[in-house]
């Protein structure tokens, strides 16, 4: 009986004896396969917020990749590895490059000489020093497993959508400057841009550069200029009119494709910016956080109020534009109120306020007692939402086209530039109220940045 007892324990020591070496390769095994996982979880989310900070930056100048690589040194170096150990960054590891999928990543100093073609951030930690992209096993290496094993995490991030209105215009010109001089004493010097002043309230559903009928398009916003053109309602556009974007990131040298409608229904989705939105998510779409009307008795800057927030439009020349575009000189007598609203934004590059007699001559003489800050971020010009506000909701991007467009319904066209325009009043069926601001390059345009990889 004692013999068959001993015989047991000594099976089970045998056994635990052979079995001993797989218990610890296995534990051996978990905790190094744990050490590895929170190792390529650090890194990983290290690369990801990078990415995302510098691509942010991003504005289509070398100003921007610069900003860009600051930003990612100033990320990394609030990043910790094994929960102590300071991430060693190097410039190497981000690059920059015109697509999310392509081979064409540059350093900071050789994408600053294509800056705006420069849309996505790479980083890749495998360009980091060897401490921080390797591990070394701690019981692994024991049993034969490899001595090191390497963690190089890569992310990618650029823009996944672009801040444009999915509503495009005729530019009023192909030049993108040019020096309109207004006579009067001094005379005063102004930069155009593609046909339009700075100042000015246009009426963007009553433009046309080369007839007197208007001409505007709505944008297809889920299909990007390499996909095929394809038909698309208001109701695809509906949203993107909501929030003021398109769905892709890049229009570059695409060409948009476009539908001329017969009437324009979506101006409703447009006043989601003054708070008026039944047919917009408050989630995606909220108000601005001015919701004030700058025409009759709220632009009160103006001695001679205007009955609406663009000016009276012109068909001189056979042209659809407004009275402030003719050629200079305006004649003196032209109404004041038939300006509209100006300088609602901010005064005109280079122009001085005393020069508003020269700029827009008129009868009565015009008088614009204008405050030295915009009336759009003025606190006594401003009325608050009743609804939490997102500020500079009112900007819109919108796209100059190169015209005029080949005829029907879907069609194609380039861009020239994005102009942008602050609404000065709320839209309807027959007006799209907004003031010239300038002009902003695509990669300046700001939109939503995620990750690719």
């Amino acid at each position: 009986m004692n013999t068959s007892r001993q015989r047991q324990r000594g099976g089970i020591t045998l056994l635990y004896a052979l079995l001993l070496p797989v218990m610890i390769g296995c534990v051996g095994l978990a905790l190094d396969l744990g050490l590895l996982y929170l190792r390529a979880t650090q890194l990983q989310n290290a690369a990801d917020s990078i990415a995302i900070a510098a691509a942010v930056k991003l504005d289509g100048t070398s100003t921007g990749i610069a900003s860009a690589t600051l930003r990612a040194s100033q990320v990394a170096s609030t990043l910790r590895v094994n929960l102590a150990t300071p991430l060693a960054w190097r410039s190497a590891a981000l690059r920059f490059g015109p697509s999310p999928d392509g081979t064409d990543w540059r350093s900071a100093s050789a994408a600053s000489s294509d800056a705006a073609n420069m849309r996505y951030v790479r980083v890749n930690l495998a360009d980091l020093d060897e401490e921080m992209r390797e591990m070394r096993p701690l019981l692994m290496g024991a049993f034969g497993a490899a001595a090191v094993v390497e963690v190089a995490p890569l992310a990618v991030a650029g823009p996944t959508a672009l801040q444009v209105a999915p509503l495009a215009i005729c530019a009023m010109s192909t030049s993108a400057s040019a020096n309109r001089v207004n006579p009067g004493s001094p005379a005063v010097a102004e930069t155009v841009r593609y046909g339009l002043r700075p100042g000015i309230g246009y009426n963007l559903l009553n433009l046309n550069p080369n007839g007197i009928t208007p001409e505007y398009f709505l944008v297809d916003p889920v299909r990007p200029p390499a996909a095929a053109l394809a038909s698309f309602d208001d109701n695809t556009v509906a949203p993107f009119m909501c929030t003021g974007t398109l769905a892709y990131p890049v229009v570059g040298s695409g060409r948009l494709h476009l539908r001329r409608p017969t009437s324009f229904s979506l101006w409703r989705q447009l006043n989601s910016r003054f708070g008026q939105v039944p047919v917009c998510s408050l989630a995606s779409a909220p108000p601005d956080t001015n919701v004030r009307e700058y025409i009759g008795e709220n632009a009160n800057w103006m001695s001679v109020r205007p009955t609406r927030a663009f000016a009276q439009p012109s068909t001189v020349g056979g042209k659809l534009r407004t009275i402030a575009d003719l050629p200079p000189p305006v004649p003196a007598s032209t109404p004041d109120a038939d300006y509209g609203t100006r300088w609602t934004a901010n005064v005109p590059r280079g122009q001085a306020v005393g020069n508003f007699a020269t700029l827009y001559p008129s009868t009565p003489a015009n008088f614009v007692s204008m405050p030295l800050d915009a009336p759009y971020a003025t606190p006594g010009y401003t009325t608050a939402s009743a609804q939490p506000g997102r500020s500079n909701r009112r900007l819109l991007h919108v796209p100059l086209l190169s015209c005029p467009v080949a005829a029907g319904t879907l069609v194609q066209a380039n861009v020239l530039a994005y102009a942008r325009f602050l609404m000065t009043a709320p839209a309807n069926a027959t007006e799209l109220p907004g003031e010239f601001i300038g002009i902003v390059n695509e990669a300046a345009l700001g939109s939503a940045i995620g990750l690719y990889r």
